[in-house]
C-alpha cells in the first residue's frame, strides 16, 4: 500500500486491509485501488529510470 509519499511503502496484512476498506463504498474502494495501482506504477517507473541513469553513468566512466 502506498500513502502518497515516494519513500513510504506500507505493508498490510489481509486483516488490516480488510479493516481499512470494509467501511468504504464500492466506488471509494475502486478509487482507492486505482490510486494504489497508479502509485505502484509510478514507483516502478522511478526505480527503472534510476537504474537506467546509473547504467548511463557507468558507461560514461
Amino acid at each position: 500500500m502506498f500513502l502518497g509519499k515516494r519513500d513510504k511503502d506500507v505493508r498490510l496484512t489481509d486483516k488490516q486491509y480488510k479493516d481499512l476498506t470494509s467501511n468504504m463504498s464500492k466506488k471509494e474502494r475502486r478509487e482507492f485501488e486505482r490510486r494504489q495501482d497508479e502509485l505502484r506504477r509510478e514507483r516502478e517507473e522511478d526505480r527503472l529510470l534510476g537504474w537506467l541513469e546509473f547504467e548511463d553513468e557507468l558507461d560514461d566512466m
